[in-house]
């Protein structure tokens, strides 16, 4: 019914487009429009149009034109405005004209486009993402270890992150194309600049400003395979010289290929399905339904609060990989040539099928999410302040009972801008709270992981000082302090940058910096009782938090070149080498033991059979260390007027120090051999067992007195075995991709494009599962129709390669989708 809605909206307003179409006549040239169009639409201009645009902007040829366009303007990088070719970190810009043109059918597609960037998908539509790797760690864990906790993710300076778990719910962002203007990626780490969580690097999502130039009315819409339908629409205006105003909406609808959930294997689990074994595999829902494992059934069905949680409950649509709609409004107002205000507000609702966030039988979950934010920015001279909220609830695994939270969270921050000629000063303040609440939606205290609203506080002080000694060298120093409520600490990150312009062709840049994580939810504040009813041991696992944790780093060296050997070619290299400490998990740390059938070992001489009855698992520190050593290149080539190619490719290695080569399971299992093997421990329990059989033979107790099992002792003993120098292999050893922008003609645009990466090795909680190279071949073909209508045909992963790109998540066929983009 939801895409039914979507559909008619979107038809609808492409009606009216049309209509308007035939009525609007053709803009004509401006400097501002045309410093905003790609390489590819100036060559799609008239020879007359194009020597037009040439002495609007002001320059004598046609390779000046392209030298503004290969160095365009970017912020993220040191919170300036800047040219991309000056930046003095790691940065790219995706345009929005590039991200259309490639074809890519979500934001997180569009990143393949980006040098250094792993971009894996899980089922149609929902996608893994990493900058560099150092994913899977700490591995033989739970899938959540898997997702990027390294990132920050922002629109327009707003993190989107995800405080529960930690990492981003990209299904849950709000805004699509239509929105974006550009999409700022900066490698390394950045909290120095933009607080925690920028360990690997920022990915800022940059929304369109509203000109005299902007459309009326813009938009596309797709459809193909899979059942898969996406659209975008916006409508903005500028009201007058003080005000714009502007309004989009997106949906995005995707089946998966099969509607059958995979049932792994749990550390050897029997499984049976109506009384005959089975192995491993795909299952339907009423399969896993009448599934047990061993005696117990697989997915027990429980109440809560008058509602049935089973397998329906958890996968109400299994077949739907996922659904997902957006709007956001704009308000800008402009007093005066000093002052501008930009209002920004949306919502958000999404249903996804994709990788489980805790442990259940199948590595799939589905995530339901709705959520409201508002955004205000203000800029005076050189004061900027920023204050946004978040809300709404967020159900990580639907139908289990405890993962549905309600957020909120507020971000305050002001910075200012100081100039004292060659030295340049911003400093900053802010203040982040984010609370959790899963009370609502529990039976009873207990039930949750968090059973009450909880919250994590961050106020930070940051400086950034810029300076300038001669027009060749340029030193940046960035740090940041940040105090947060738990774990209850001082945390310090640094940005140190030095450039040396060898000439206005070559530029070499240095970096030393530090960022950290930030605490979350559930490593700090977990409260979970888990009563097993699928699994025949352990009885009960308690899940806690640690409120004195130590938060992760990561430490980077990066050495860097960019040059334009001509006017239309721009290489950029980068060199790294990072340490990452401070790695957590959720980790047995003692478990309490029971002797199974003393009754046997006291009368038949049976061999005593010790087992964990329960479990404690806390949020603990380990000792492993991250040491990865990569490189990237990154080519940007303007042939000729007709045809622009482009290409990155990196390699990484990461070696692990103090590396634990056992999984949760085994090292209960550890820690029931070391309480049996300890001295006092094992004397008590062969006490226990004199009392029960000296109580046998004086007749003071009958056979039936004696227990099925007898609790003892606990253990918390872990391995010594630890490696150093480990080879990690979750991220692969190379990845890269390239593209050509080819227009033979004026009207028509070929976009063939390849996304490529190494085979890479994922050790789960159960299992290792390796994961196979994989080359994706896509190619969009569009047709200008004329100024205002595009038509399309977008092939994605045409050469059909469907191995699963995520441990255990779906083989993703090619797609064929059929659109338009529309703009008056």
């Amino acid at each position: 019914m939801l895409r039914i809605k979507y559909i008619t909206v979107l038809l609808v307003s492409l009606f009216l487009g049309i209509n308007t179409m035939a009525q609007e006549g053709e803009k004509s040239l401006t400097k501002e429009k045309i410093l905003s169009m790609t390489t590819e639409e100036l060559s799609a201009l008239d020879l007359d149009d194009l020597m037009a645009a040439i002495d609007i902007v002001g320059v004598s040829s046609l390779e000046e034109l392209y030298e503004l366009l290969l160095n365009k303007d970017v912020t993220s990088a040191s919170k300036s405005e800047e040219s991309l070719f000056d930046s003095p970190l790691s940065t790219t810009v995706l345009s929005h004209e590039q991200i259309i043109a490639s074809g890519a059918t979500s934001i997180e597609e569009a990143l393949r486009l980006v040098p250094g960037v792993i971009v894996r998908e899980k089922t149609n539509g929902n996608y893994d993402v990493h900058i560099r790797g150092n994913d899977n760690l700490p591995a033989k864990n739970m899938l959540l270890y898997s997702e990027n906790m390294n990132t920050l993710v922002m629109i327009n300076g707003r993190p989107v992150f995800n405080y529960s778990h930690g990492g981003t719910l990209w299904e849950t962002l709000p805004v699509s194309f239509e929105d974006i203007d550009r999409i700022e990626v900066v490698r390394g780490p950045a909290s120095a600049l933009y607080g925690p969580n920028a360990l690997s690097g920022v990915i800022n999502i940059i929304t369109q400003n509203i000109t005299k130039e902007s459309p009326l009315v813009s938009g596309n819409v797709q459809a193909g395979t899979l059942n898969t339908y996406l659209g975008d629409v916006a409508f903005r205006k500028k009201i007058s010289d003080k005000f714009n105003i502007g309004l989009t909406g997106n949906f995005e609808t995707r089946d998966r290929e099969r509607e059958e959930l995979l049932i792994y294997d749990r550390g050897g689990a029997q499984y049976s399905l109506d009384g005959n074994p089975v192995d491993p595999g795909y299952f339907t829902r009423d399969e896993i339904n009448r599934m047990q494992n061993g005696t117990l059934p697989l997915w027990p069905p429980y109440d809560v609060k008058g509602e049935t949680y089973d397998i329906y409950k958890s996968f109400p649509d299994p077949d739907q990989a996922k659904e997902r709609m957006g709007v956001n409004a704009y308000l800008d107002f402009m007093p005066n040539e000093n002052t501008t205000i930009n209002l920004m507000a949306g919502h958000q609702q999404s249903q996804a099928v994709t990788s489980s966030m805790g442990d259940v039988p199948t590595p799939y979950t589905t995530k339901v999410a709705a959520t409201s934010y508002v955004d205000l920015r203000a800029n005076y001279k050189g004061l900027s302040l920023q204050a946004n909220y978040n809300g709404g609830t967020i159900d990580y695994m639907a139908g289990n009972e405890g993962f549905e939270l309600d957020n909120e969270q507020f971000n305050i921050q002001a910075e200012y801008d100081w100039n004292l000629g060659k030295v340049s000063i911003r400093p900053g303040v802010s203040y982040q709270s984010m609370s959790y609440d899963d009370s609502k939606h529990i039976a009873k205290v207990g039930n949750g992981y968090l059973n009450e609203e909880q919250t994590i506080n961050i106020f930070a002080g940051s400086a950034r000082f810029d300076y300038r000694p001669t027009d060749k060298l340029r030193l940046v120093a960035a740090l940041r302090a940040e105090q947060y409520n738990n774990p209850d600490d001082i945390y310090a990150s640094w940005q140190f940058v030095g450039s040396y312009k060898l000439n206005d062709n070559n530029i070499i840049r240095a970096v030393y910096s530090r960022a950290n994580q930030s605490s979350f939810l559930v490593n700090t504040y977990s409260n979970y009782t888990w009563n097993i009813v699928n699994m025949p041991y352990p009885r009960v696992m308690q899940f806690d938090g640690n409120k004195s944790h130590d938060l992760k780093t990561m430490d980077m060296i990066e050495l860097g070149y960019r040059t334009r050997p001509t006017k239309n070619l721009l290489i950029d290299f980068e060199a790294f080498y990072n340490v990452s400490e401070g790695f957590g998990a959720l980790m047995p740390v003692y478990t309490n033991l029971a002797i199974k059938n003393p009754l046997a070992i006291l009368t038949q001489g049976a061999q005593p059979l010790v087992l964990p009855d329960s479990v404690n698992i806390q949020y603990t520190n380990l000792d492993l260390k991250s040491k990865q050593l990569g490189a990237s290149i990154n080519i940007d080539w303007v042939i000729n007027a007709k045809l622009v190619a482009n290409a990155h490719f990196t390699v990484q290695q990461t070696k692990l120090d103090n590396y634990m080569p056992y999984n949760r399971n085994e090292l209960i299992g550890f820690l029931a051999a070391g309480a049996s093997a300890n001295t006092e421990q094992t004397d008590a329990a062969t006490l226990k067992l004199q009392q029960l059989g000296y109580g046998l033979a004086t007749g003071a107790i009958t056979p039936a007195d004696v227990p099925s099992q007898i609790f003892y002792a606990e253990s918390s003993t872990w391995p010594t075995d630890t490696k150093d120098d480990y080879e990690h292999k979750s991220t692969p050893s190379y990845f890269g991709g390239f593209s050509l922008t080819y227009r033979p003609i004026k009207k028509l645009e070929i976009f063939p494009q390849a996304y490529f990466y190494g085979e890479q090795t994922y050790e789960g909680q159960y299992s290792t599962e390796n994961i196979a190279g994989k080359f994706l071949l896509n190619t969009k073909v569009s047709y200008k129709a004329n100024d205002n209508l595009t038509f399309f045909v977008n092939g994605r992963n045409i050469l059909n390669m469907k191995d699963r790109e995520f441990a255990y998540m779906d083989e993703i066929p090619g797609m064929v989708l059929g659109g338009l983009n529309f703009k008056f």
